[in-house]
Parts: structure tokens; C-alpha cells; sequence
């Protein structure tokens, strides 16, 4: 092999492991710039209980930076599924006069900076009832981001644990219509006209 002939291998050699290194780069260059844009969407969302003397209140808030796509939420009573947040009043035990307000949490967009009040329960003491109910009150929800990645809440180590998607919660409209039929019923109506 001639001296000229170990030159040209020499600078292909080079060439060969220039590129490789030039490759090198652009690979981890890809990867940060895919996680500058998960950064960039990145939603957090975070549950806030509201009490005073009158009322009691849920609100979820977007914390993060991107909007959070829920796609599940639900309320849970002493380990028992909340169907309709009508049904919260009677586990603090509100008499009289009260109201509920109530908004749909699945399949809602929160955008950064957002707050949904999930459910509120106005009237005479109904802060301070609230409070003694919300001992036993659990949440579960599931939420994610413009680029597919997803929370959950359902672990008991983490608050918000990454998870590979979330279900989707079908929301069960008959159900809640019952709900709302049991806590007026006509005999309800009966009894209070003759009191």
C-alpha cells in the first residue's frame, strides 16, 4: 500500500467519524428540542377546596403551561362513587334551604390559568357543614397534554403520575338524571307541602 493510498484512508477514516459525531449532535440536538416542547405544553392541574360560613366549593386550576385535556375526573365518598353532586349535600347533612352548582368536568380543555368550579353547595351553614363531609371526599382524575402525555392521580406515592393515556369516562347522563329524581321526588315534595 502505497503512502498516498494510507493518506486517503486516513482522511476517509476521519470523514467517516466526523460524521458520526456531526450525527451524534443532531440526535441529542432533537431530543432536547422535544423536550423544550413537551415543556412547553405542560399542564398541572391542581385541585382547590373553598370553605366558608355559606358556601363550599371544588375548583380545579391549570397550574402549568400548555391546556390539560381532561378526560377523566371523578368524586368519591368514603370509597362510594359520587354519581352527581346533587348527592353531596345530603353527606354534610344540609337541611333547609341550599343550592348546587355544578359544572362537567370530562372531556373539558382547561387553559393555562383556568379555573372550572366543579361543584358548589351554597346556603346556611353550608361552608362549615361542608367541612366534616369533605373528610371522607376523594377525587380521581386523569388529564393530558396537546402532545399526548398524561397524569393521573390515582397513585398513592404521587400526586400527578405519568401514565401511558387515560380512559375515557363516558358520563352516564340517565344516571344523573336519576340521582336528580330521587333527591326531588314527588313524596319529597308531598312531605314538605304538609309540613
Amino acid at each position: 500500500m502505497t503512502e498516498h493510498d494510507r493518506n486517503q484512508y486516513a482522511l476517509s477514516f476521519g470523514a467517516v467519524a466526523m460524521s458520526a459525531i456531526a450525527l451524534l449532535f443532531a440526535f441529542l440536538e432533537l431530543q432536547s428540542s422535544d423536550r423544550q416542547l413537551d415543556a412547553s405544553v405542560w399542564p398541572y392541574v391542581d385541585t382547590t377546596f373553598t370553605l366558608n360560613s355559606e358556601a363550599g366549593s371544588l375548583t380545579l386550576s391549570n397550574k402549568g403551561l400548555g391546556p390539560a385535556l381532561i378526560h377523566e375526573f371523578r368524586v368519591l365518598y368514603e370509597g362510594e362513587l359520587v354519581r352527581h353532586p346533587m348527592e353531596l349535600p345530603q353527606f354534610a347533612e344540609l337541611v333547609g334551604d341550599y343550592s348546587v352548582t355544578t359544572a362537567s368536568v370530562p372531556s373539558s380543555v382547561l387553559s393555562v390559568g383556568e379555573d372550572l368550579v366543579v361543584f358548589e353547595v351554597r346556603g346556611d351553614d353550608a361552608g362549615e357543614r361542608m367541612q366534616s363531609a369533605l373528610r371522607g371526599l376523594e377525587l380521581e382524575i386523569c388529564y393530558c397534554s396537546l402532545n399526548g402525555a398524561c397524569w393521573s392521580n390515582a397513585s398513592e406515592v404521587n400526586f400527578r403520575e405519568p401514565v401511558e393515556a387515560c380512559a375515557v369516562q363516558d358520563v352516564d347522563i340517565d344516571d344523573a338524571l336519576d340521582v336528580l329524581r330521587d333527591i326531588h321526588s314527588p313524596a319529597d315534595q308531598t312531605q314538605e307541602n304538609e309540613g
